[in-house]
């Protein structure tokens, strides 16, 4: 399973570069959505001008991402050119919205109930002042388990088990539609969680999200102001292409991995070869004659 995993990711990688078009349109729709966080973080509110731009930039991010997934899922089925993608991302952008509301539902009880329970979880005690030595080395911090515990569901929960259900919906709705997505949600629901689509995910989330982490908050001691305003832009460079290359590749790979539902539902298939109707000639009975009867 691990080789064929490797394989469909380098199959969605190598399939990236062939659409370059494509790839430009994916790579300005994410642009002006961090255009707009930051247009949005950035402005003050001290006039009606900045109160304007922030609620222009505050209803456009959201759209702007929801475009971008529709996109990166039409870019991520095999043998899709251009035009299907500028139509699949104009067409599915409102049955991706439409999908990805029970998801920040969810999303919101998961963030409400984990709240709850780091508020009831027993709290780590408070160091005691001890002197010790200059020459005495510090004793390990021992672990936490009940921090532990709710940072591991932080991630199993917001990280994992959200965007893996997100990508299968937002795929299923730009290959079969979304009637036959709410139709056979129990099928991508299922489909989301197999061991072959975790491990496509799993390796992808250290390509998109934990590869532009260690990029961005990685120190590295430099003296020179212009060597560091140069290493801090190729750092945005990097995690921007970490981030856009590595989601698209892990959809690809999703795509590839998890065929979609048949949409001709009783046809028969190439394995089963329709059976014959009978001709009229074959089904009109043969009526025999008195006089063919008496040569008989």
């Amino acid at each position: 399973m691990i080789k064929d995993t490797l394989k469909t990711l380098g199959d969605s990688a190598r399939s990236l570069f062939r659409n370059w078009r494509g790839l430009l349109l994916l790579s300005a729709l994410y642009a002006a959505l961090l255009a707009c966080c930051y247009v949005f973080f950035s402005t003050g509110q001290a006039n009606a001008w900045q109160l304007v731009v922030s609620a222009l930039t505050a209803l456009a991010a959201p759209l702007l991402f929801f475009a971008l997934q529709a996109g990166v899922a039409n870019f991520a089925l095999p043998d899709r050119t251009f035009g299907a993608l500028v139509r699949g991302t104009l067409r599915d952008f409102l049955k991706v919205l439409l999908l990805s509301l029970p998801l920040i539902a969810l999303g919101v009880l998961f963030v409400y109930l984990l709240g709850k329970l780091q508020a009831y979880l027993p709290k780590p005690d408070e160091a005691t002042h001890v002197y010790v030595s200059a020459t005495a080395e510090p004793k390990p911090v021992p672990l936490h388990w009940p921090d532990a515990l709710a940072s591991s569901l932080w991630l199993l929960l917001l990280g994992i088990i959200l965007p893996l259900l997100a990508a299968h919906l937002w795929l299923s709705a730009a290959r079969d539609g979304l009637l036959l997505t709410l139709k056979k949600i129990h099928r991508v629901v299922g489909r989301a969680f197999l061991p072959q689509s975790i491990l496509v995910y799993s390796v992808g989330l250290f390509v998109f999200g934990l590869m532009p982490y260690f990029i961005l908050f990685t120190r590295t001691s430099v003296s020179n102001g212009w060597t560091e305003l140069l290493l801090f832009g190729l750092r945005l460079v990097l995690a921007f292409v970490f981030t856009l290359w590595g989601w698209t590749i892990t959809l690809g790979a999703l795509a590839r991995t998890t065929p979609g539902e048949p949409s001709n539902v009783g046809m028969p298939t190439a394995d089963e070869s329709p059976v014959p109707s009978p001709t009229v000639a074959e089904a009109t009975p043969v009526v025999e004659t008195p006089a063919q009867l008496q040569e008989s």
